[in-house]
């Protein structure tokens, strides 16, 4: 397991109170910076743990945006955080999982030494590397120590940081909604110049494999193509509607859904086309947990998929979507793509959506 020991940022000396004290402007800037620095490294933290304490929040939050993770806070990165917490925080995830702690010195400075055997002393704004090789976290590699002289040497490096990551384009929404729900949406602005690895792409096939179905007839099948064989890529494109293609493109994988129509021989199964969605919208928000965004497409032609790929006429080609990570940088695309991807997010109100008592009849919790 990769763990990440952050210390937070450069904080204001005074405050009502310790939980109180703020980043200061230049400690905002420093963390940005080095968050951009850690996106550009690729580093994916399936969990992100920040203590409760301002400063460490506000670390934490910016770093997150940057690698577009949810943050947790938790107790335990508070002062006094050692490797019981760590290994509490840790059990039950993944051993290959990657997980983040933003929280204060000289906890974070003591927790590497007491993994690696190295002494460290942790600048505010840097961050630790260790991969431990037990679930008792009691013995790892201190593989990187990043100080934030560091980061900005790095962050200078134009090779290396080509441009900030897009902001969250996040729903005014009034009632609570878990994170991935709540940035789920379909950009069009894709980042061209970065593929999705194979082992990010099974694991979100694997989330669409586990979805809910009908006497678990599991109707769905995908056509998949990536961008690094161009070819099919290609191939696939052609089937989607000219509309669409601009920007779909770009995607680093496409992808047509299709339902079997049948429950056995002469059966129609009515569920199909409801179970792929169920399965799509799985995979959709195990993307969004990568960082990997979907943009589903009704915009293809279905018979021309049919043909391309020779699809049975009991399966039925119901949508195409396309995959990829986001960029800030849009000049790829024309205007009206543009305006829309900027556009803000809107829904129907519960009260147009949730009945009770009759049809149109708003259900009188709404009220």
């Amino acid at each position: 397991m990769k763990l990440y020991f952050v210390r937070h940022g450069i904080a204001e000396d005074m405050a009502e109170s310790d939980f109180a004290r703020e980043l200061t402007a230049r400690g905002r800037r420093r963390v940005a910076q080095s968050a951009r620095v850690l996106r550009q490294l690729n580093l994916r933290p399936q969990r992100i743990y920040s203590s409760p304490r301002l400063r460490s929040r506000q670390t934490a939050d910016i770093i997150a945006a940057a690698l577009d993770r949810p943050v947790t806070l938790a107790d335990e990165v508070n002062f006094g955080f050692d490797l019981d917490d760590v290994r509490d925080l840790t059990r039950g995830i993944d051993s290959k999982a990657e997980v983040m702690f933003v929280g204060h010195n000289p906890d974070m400075s003591l927790l590497v030494h007491q993994v690696t055997g190295v002494n460290v002393s942790m600048k505010k704004g840097g961050l630790a590397r260790v991969d431990v090789y037990d679930g008792a976290a009691t013995q790892g590699e201190l593989v990187w120590l990043i100080a934030p002289k560091v980061f900005d040497a790095l962050a200078g490096n134009n090779a290396l940081l080509q441009s900030d990551p897009p902001p969250h384009k996040l729903p005014a929404t009034p009632h609570t909604l878990q994170p991935l729900i709540q940035r789920r949406w379909s950009p069009l602005g894709f980042d061209r110049e970065r593929g999705i690895d194979r082992a990010t792409l099974l694991s979100i096939l694997e989330a669409g494999r586990w979805a809910a179905s009908s006497s678990n007839l599991q109707p769905w099948r995908f056509i998949v193509a990536r961008r690094e064989d161009q070819a099919e890529f290609q191939r696939l494109l052609s089937v989607i509607r000219e509309g669409n293609q601009p920007w779909a493109q770009h995607a680093a994988v496409l992808m047509i859904a299709v339902a079997h129509k049948f429950r056995q021989p002469g059966v129609i199964n009515r569920h199909a086309g409801y179970d792929l969605g169920q399965a799509i919208a799985q995979m959709v928000l195990q993307a969004l947990d990568h960082g990997v965004y979907a943009h589903q497409m009704g915009g293809f032609y279905p018979d021309r998929a049919r043909e391309t790929y020779q699809i049975p006429e009991d399966y039925e080609p119901y949508t195409a979507v396309a995959m990829a990570y986001r960029t800030s940088d849009l000049d790829h695309l024309g205007d009206g793509h543009r305006q829309r991807e900027a556009s803000q997010r809107e829904r129907q109100s519960l009260t147009d959506l949730v009945f009770s008592g009759g049809w149109a009849q708003p259900a009188d919790f709404l009220l």
